[in-house]
């Protein structure tokens, strides 16, 4: 094969039975669908396109029975037994990669995928096209000439090897084109030919090496060595013949797609991460992200045209003044560290009809520095920006401010495709403009310059042409789905907000914190010895390996749920042994506050800044799919909250010198509000309207009780059922939430719905409109995409389902934290106060206040969250205050 366009052609089958029969069979999802095939099948394919990278590809795949075969030999491949279920229920599930990736899926009725790829090979021979025959089979080695190789797969999924003529021939002793031959003299028992009895490859070899063929070997059977082989021979005479009819490949069957069409089309990113992320196949999505449709998209991407420009002092000041009046510019900073200590080092602008530019602002001139000002303060300037809370932490650095934000790129392609892995200025540039840009990415950790301020200048540049596009193609995005005021009057407006809580962030006890290290390692000691002693030996507890001897095969606990390595020792699963044998309590134990220990209070201290004695924490806006916030470094919202250790975390975030109590606004069940305004059901709105404690009066309501007759179980369960309902929750699980019979569980949500119909036609609704739309929308227009909802497969569609029940309620949640946040740091801003916010957590605000402000901050919050949307039902604001996050007393 030399320089010509290749041709891929794979066997879909015989690639994904390898696939199957090489990977375990606990591969699967956590859905519980098998993916061994799919995923060896799929790896098999990446691992192709990213080191053959060939010009067109195509899998083939058998359709019906072979007749003509099975009418020259009828018990052509009849030895073997009918495909496993767990494979057969994976082929649809490869057709869906197949098709994400945008790759041909050939195939002739009644006949075999290897006679498909032999007549695709000599099109393409034709074509002027050299093809790779990618397979499992043996018979595709008729196939080979100067213009087709075989990739060979002798074991599993990845121990393959390029056959050539040469390897042919230096391996059987006969050349590809009488490899059929050899075939069937040799036999073959994947295929069941028969072959003739006591004649093997070296034999078969000898015999056409010296008569050339089968009509010369048995046209000579009198010059045939040995006394018994020529009477075996002429007795088999037919059988070979009808053996080596059966292995011939066809070579000109009807193809329904001409040779030049088998190529892959364009391939949607998005549409492949998402099922991707169904199967569960996240180092997958990663090999093919990175070595497959990033190369690709770089070889396709378009060029940038601008020209650009590296300014000399007195340079910005000019580029600015010849902006028209009200053309939006492109403003992308490049700094230095993390918060509080930003340095604003350089900046790179663009702007319809100007050359992108670029200066390190310690080599700008005064008046240069001022003109940036001036731009970034210019309310009537449009600013493009991407991640702006960026911009806004560098503009600060040098005590400046922006005012003219009209877009965030990375915040609007959130709202458009708010499941997507990435929105870094790279991955838009390729998705909407199709053009490469380099990445820019910090490989040498927090704290050093992303991209050399003397060396990057030009790529810097042509980020800022690039953030224009892309804007453009945004704003359309957004105005197509009417959510323009979601991004300018809800997400833009958080910036500010986020930026200043990152700046100040919040005060952390040292001492308490080395305090309850000490307690907690002391408390390791003493479970290690317990589980040593109830094990009868010592093992390594962060082992799973381990863990699954001593407990599955060393003490005969009840095996768990199979996973991939073995037995699941997961917290589910373990707590469901606790009454089978002490160790499992301890053992539990143990992980909590080995987590708890390695997690916060071994880590937190190296977050807190030397010069500020607070952490600073990054809070995100375009990670949680739902709409709500994340935060890291650290994480603040995972901060455990129901075991005592972890409210002992909380004991050591504290107010900061020079403030008085940490004052904390939640908003009480907000997501049950939520879900009463949404179904409008008329007795839940009673419920909440009545002002009485929700879980009692709806579980009076559910089983026609006076509110005095509600125990403790019976409002428990009520509870569980209605955050169920918001979750999403099936009755099934349900029951295992709340310790109960699946049964029971369904008894309930009938009694439940029965009481509340309107909640079940609701929850009804909001699945089948979700259905025909494509996404679920909160009140303010914020999608959550689903396309499952319409899948062949059952548990992805049920997973669906459950996300469709949810987001519409968590997500509008979310809109109203975030909208609360804004109009509550406006207020603070406005009235001068010095009492600042610092976190958010879910549906808590934290502050920290100053003496003589407590008061009015309380009331300043409950005001504000509580009015800050209007629905059916009030939303109800509790505080609390105290010395620390974890000692807050209501109020």
């Amino acid at each position: 094969m030399g320089d010509r366009p290749v041709l891929a052609l794979l066997d879909g089958y015989s690639l994904a039975y390898r696939a199957f029969f090489a990977l375990p069979s606990d591969l699967r999802t956590t859905t519980g669908q098998v993916t061994n095939a799919v995923y060896g099948f799929s790896s098999m394919l990446i691992k192709l396109l990213a080191e053959h990278r060939p010009d067109g590809v195509a899998v083939a795949f058998d359709r019906g029975r072979p007749a003509e075969r099975l009418a020259i030999l009828p018990e052509y491949k009849a030895n073997r037994s009918d495909s496993p279920d767990e494979f057969r229920s994976q082929i649809p599930l490869i057709y869906e990669v197949l098709e994400a990736l945008a790759i041909p899926r050939v195939g002739v009725d009644g006949c075999e995928a290897d006679d498909v790829i032999a007549t695709y090979a000599a099109l393409a021979v034709q074509a002027g096209m050299d093809t790779l025959v990618v397979t499992g089979d043996r018979d595709a080695f008729q196939l080979i000439d100067d213009h087709t190789t075989v990739l060979y797969t002798r074991r599993g999924i990845s121990d393959t090897v390029l056959m050539d003529a040469a390897a042919i021939t230096e391996r059987y002793g006969v050349g590809p084109d009488r490899y059929g031959m050899l075939a069937a003299l040799r036999g073959d028992p994947s295929d069941n030919i028969p072959g003739v009895p006591g004649v093997g490859e070296k034999t078969a070899a000898k015999l056409l090496e010296q008569f050339g063929d089968l009509d010369g070997i048995f046209a000579n059977l009198d010059k045939v060595s040995g006394k018994k082989l020529p009477v075996i021979l002429a007795e088999h005479e037919t059988s070979v013949r009808n053996g080596y009819a059966v292995a011939a490949l066809h070579r000109a069957l009807p193809v329904p797609v001409p040779v030049e069409a088998l190529r892959m089309g364009d391939v949607d990113p998005e549409a492949v991460r998402r099922l991707f992320a169904t199967l569960e196949f996240r180092a997958l999505w990663d090999r093919l992200s990175e070595q497959v449709l990033a190369v690709q998209a770089e070889q396709e991407a378009g060029s940038f045209s601008a020209e650009p420009r590296r300014l000399e002092p007195g340079g910005l000041r000019s580029w600015t003044r010849a902006l028209p009046e009200g053309c939006a510019v492109a403003v992308l900073p490049t700094v230095e560290s993390r918060p509080p200590t930003v340095h604003f080092a350089a900046v790179s602008l663009a702007a319809v009809g100007a050359d992108p530019v670029t200066a390190a602002l310690d080599d700008l001139s005064a008046e240069d520095l001022d003109g940036l000002d001036d731009l970034l303060a210019d309310e009537g300037r449009p600013l493009l920006v991407h991640d702006g809370k960026e911009l806004l932490h560098a503009a600060v650095s040098r005590g400046w401010q922006v005012t003219g934000i009209r877009t965030d790129t990375a915040l609007a392609a959130y709202l458009v495709q708010p499941a997507q892995r990435t929105y870094d200025l790279e991955s838009l540039a390729l998705q909407y403009l199709n053009k490469h840009l380099r990445s820019t990415t910090d490989t040498a950790g927090d704290g050093q310059l992303a991209m050399a301020v003397d060396d990057g200048w030009q790529d810097r540049c042509l980020r800022a042409e690039a953030l224009l596009g892309v804007a453009d193609v945004l704003d359309a995005e957004l105005a197509e789905r009417d959510q323009g005021p979601l991004l300018t009057e809800l997400e833009l407006p958080l910036v500010p907000v986020l930026r200043s809580m990152e700046q100040t962030g919040i005060a952390v006890d040292l001492p308490l914190l080395e305090e309850m290290g000490d307690a907690l390692a002391d408390r390791l000691r003493d479970l290690r010895s317990q589980i040593y002693g109830y094990a009868g030996e010592e093992f390594s507890l962060d082992s799973p390996k381990q863990l699954q001897v001593v407990l599955f095969d060393n003490l005969g606990l009840r095996k768990t749920k199979r996973i991939k390595t073995g037995y699941t020792t997961d917290a589910a699963a373990l707590t469901a042994l606790v009454d089978e044998h002490p160790v499992i309590e301890p053992l539990l134990e143990y992980r909590e506050i080995s987590k708890l220990k390695g997690t916060y209070v071994d880590a937190l201290p190296p977050l807190v800044h030397p010069s500020t004695g607070r952490i600073h924490a990054e809070f995100n806006q375009t990670v949680a799919v739902t709409g709500r916030l994340s935060s890291q470094h650290p994480n603040i919202q995972n901060i455990p909250i129901r075991s005592p250790q972890g409210r002992e975390i909380r004991r050591a975030f504290v107010p900061g010198e020079g403030y008085e109590t940490l004052l904390l606004a939640d908003y009480g069940q907000i997501e049950l509000r939520v879900m009463a305004h949404l179904s409008g059901d008329a007795g839940l709105l009673a419920a909440f309207r009545s002002d009485e404690d929700i879980h009692a009066t709806t579980a009076a309501m559910v089983w026609n009780l006076p509110t005095t007759a509600v125990d403790n179980t019976l409002r428990s369960r009520i509870k569980g059922m209605t955050y169920g309902l918001a979750y999403g929750l099936s009755a099934f699980g349900l029951a295992q939430q709340l310790g109960i019979p699946p049964d029971e569980a369904r008894e309930l949500m009938d009694a439940y719905f029965a009481r509340f119909p309107g909640v079940r036609d609701y929850l009804a609704g909001v699945v089948e409109q979700a259905r025909k739309d494509g996404y679920t929308s909160t009140l303010r227009g914020r999608r959550r995409y689903l396309p499952d909802l319409v899948s062949d497969n059952r548990q992805r569609r049920d997973m669906a389902e459950r996300m469709a029940l949810n987001a519409p309620i968590q997500g509008t949640a979310a809109d109203i934290i975030k909208q609360a946040m804004v109009a509550a740091h406006a207020e603070m801003q406005r009235r001068g106060m010095v009492s600042q916010l610092l976190l958010q957590v879910h549906d808590e605000l934290v502050c920290e206040t100053v003496p003589g402000e407590a008061d009015e901050l309380r009331g300043l919050l409950v005001e504000q969250m509580a009015g800050v949307v209007q629905l059916a039902v009030p939303l109800e604001v509790d505080t609390a205050s105290g010395a620390s996050w974890a000692a807050a007393e209501k109020h």
